[in-house]
């Protein structure tokens, strides 16, 4: 939970130092079997963050390996709390499709 925490502060860091719209987050090597709370109080405490920094992204794509149907869930669930809360957060299995997203015209979402 700290690494996550850390890596978060890390990357709301990276964006509010280079004024980078557009963030790939690739986590496909990361091992986590998280309880489905921890997704919720993410995407809520990454709400919260955001409103604290002046220089936010626009688009974060979040690359994830289902290695289980318990990771596809809990991820899927992520991105739908994080959208619910407007996060501009959205979900890919393969790298390339996040990048094509991060690259189109913002009415796109």
């Amino acid at each position: 939970m700290e690494k996550d925490n850390e890596m978060i502060r890390q990357i709301l860091k990276a964006v509010e130092e280079s004024a980078s719209k557009k963030v790939l987050v690739d986590i496909r090597e990361l091992e986590f079997d998280l309880p489905m709370i921890h997704f919720y109080e993410r995407a809520q405490g990454l709400r919260d963050q955001r409103l604290k920094v002046s220089t936010t992204s626009t688009r974060v794509a979040l690359v994830y390996s289902a290695r289980n149907k318990k990771i596809e869930e809990d991820v899927l669930f992520f991105e739908t709390v994080a959208r619910n809360r407007n996060l501009p957060y959205r979900v890919f299995k393969e790298l390339e499709e996040a990048r094509t997203w991060l690259c189109e015209p913002k009415s796109a979402v």
